[in-house]
């Protein structure tokens, strides 16, 4: 399973090892979270965007409304939290399921 590292706003995808496998992102990042297979990596900015992303670093979409602080994998959920203090629940395509 490959582990995530965020360096100078840069998220860099790392073998076990520690091996670095690449770089992803555009420098501007403050978390990242990676799927339960590998596959799929949630790159939250610092201007609240969050970005799915493939494993290979290709953007897929855009997901919320720009005031994110925070978003991981729950299952094939995503999890948003807003600078509100809100949870937002999301499928993969970026649709809201509900607020928390």
């Amino acid at each position: 399973m490959n582990i995530l590292k965020i360096n100078n706003g840069k998220v860099e995808l790392r073998k076990d090892s520690g091996s670095l496998i690449r770089t992803i992102g555009n420098g501007d990042a403050v978390n990242a979270d990676i799927n339960n297979d590998g596959s799929l990596i949630l790159v939250t900015t610092i201007k609240g965007k969050v970005e799915l992303r493939k494993e290979s670093g290709t953007l897929i979409r855009s997901i919320g409304n720009g005031d994110a602080t925070n978003a991981k994998f729950s299952g094939s959920d995503i999890l948003v939290t807003t600078s509100k203090g809100k949870t937002e629940v999301r499928k993969e395509s970026g649709t809201l399921i509900r607020t928390i």
